[in-house]
């Protein structure tokens, strides 16, 4: 029985040659090749610096929570010139602290003007950073100096009220400022969570898919 076991495996090694390792090697060799040239050009578009994609293609398509929030913010600005006139001090009030609040305080958008301006100084944009920080300074006055003849006006503080028309030139340059500074909030990295993220200018789009799980 065992001589026949034997036989029969030798019959089939010879109706099955073993591949030589070579031939192996050759066989897979194509299938290496193929996933080559398909990820070879990932390689390389992954290993490129941020700086190098087209803003088109990396620009989050919308604005921010934190723009979103500044244009309503210039919205309602716009709008208290008739209250001034109708000595409606109060609302005009609650336009001017939401908008301050906005240049510091992080609130429920997550992010402030401020803190929007120290993410480009780290990622590397110290001109972008000092820009907006120059704007934001303007716009703070703007607002201060409109919030403090409003409250004086409310609290009939006479050695520190202004005119009606100084109330509506205050409220006309803090529009003014709010709309400079806009263009400047434009969130040309990625939002993650609803809140911009800002990526240093020398980190590459690899660095950024290997920060998430797919």
């Amino acid at each position: 029985r065992s001589a026949m076991v034997v036989s029969a495996v030798l019959s089939l090694a010879a109706l099955h040659p073993a591949s030589p390792r070579h031939e192996f090697r050759a066989y897979r060799s194509p299938l290496f090749s193929r996933r080559s040239a398909v990820l070879a050009p990932l390689a390389t578009l992954l290993a490129l610096p941020l700086s190098a994609v087209p803003a088109s293609a990396r620009s989050y398509k919308g604005d921010d929570p934190l723009t979103l929030r500044l244009r309503q913010s210039r919205e309602e600005l716009a709008a208290c010139g008739p209250l001034l006139e109708q000595r409606r001090w109060e609302e005009v009030r609650k336009v001017t602290s939401v908008l301050l609040a906005a240049m510091t305080f992080k609130g429920y958008t997550g992010e402030s003007v401020k803190s929007r301006a120290a993410a480009w100084a780290a990622a590397g944009d110290a001109a972008r950073s000092s820009s907006l920080l120059s704007k934001r300074t303007a716009l703070i006055r703007r607002i201060s100096a409109l919030e403090n003849g409003v409250y004086a006006a409310q609290t009939n503080k006479k050695e520190l009220m202004v005119t009606a028309e100084q109330l509506q030139a205050e409220l006309t340059g803090a529009v003014s400022e709010l709309d400079a500074l806009l263009p400047e909030m434009g969130c040309d990295s990625w939002v993650v969570a609803g809140v911009c993220e800002i990526l240093p200018q020398s980190k590459s789009l690899g660095d950024l898919a290997g920060r998430y799980t797919f």
